[in-house]
């Protein structure tokens, strides 16, 4: 039987990517957690329909929640996360191979996106990275598919 898709499934997954790489304070969290609702509202994720595939990501949220105990974790047990900047040891990614990779789970669940809706979506995730000081911010990790863009798009 397939797990029915809810919203935030979907918040809490694209969240979750941004808080474990940049250590989100609890103040970025909400600011980002409205961002990306709102752009999911506006692009009727996922009241558009059954997605084509589910991004694993996705897929690891829906079934144990791990993006949604991961964004609690530091919380609940009072660690605080550094949120540094950029140095010359740190490997640096753009802001457009994070916008690549966060757009291509939404493309990947939903490839009918209109090119508008796909343009709306690259530059809200572009603005909310460069909010939270993507590339200066000093990254905890770089998921599979920043890595594999950046190698792409950042030569």
């Amino acid at each position: 039987m397939r797990q029915h898709v809810e919203r935030h499934h979907w918040l809490n997954t694209l969240v979750g990517i941004l808080d474990q790489a940049f250590n989100l304070t609890d103040e970025e969290q909400v600011y980002v957690i409205d961002i990306v609702n709102r752009l999911l509202e506006g692009l009727a994720i996922p009241e558009r329909g059954e997605p084509a595939l589910l991004p694993p990501q996705l897929v690891l949220e829906m079934s144990s929640g791990v993006y949604s105990t991961k964004i609690a974790g530091p919380r609940s047990s009072g660690v605080v996360r550094p949120i540094r900047a950029t140095s010359a040891r740190d490997m640096v990614v753009s802001i457009q191979a994070w916008v690549e990779s966060l757009l291509g789970l939404l493309l990947t669940a939903y490839p009918d996106l209109t090119p508008v809706e796909r343009i709306v979506a690259a530059k809200v995730f572009s603005d909310l990275l460069d909010g939270i000081g993507v590339p200066d911010r000093a990254a905890a990790f770089f998921p599979d598919d920043v890595i594999r863009i950046a190698n792409q798009v950042d030569l």
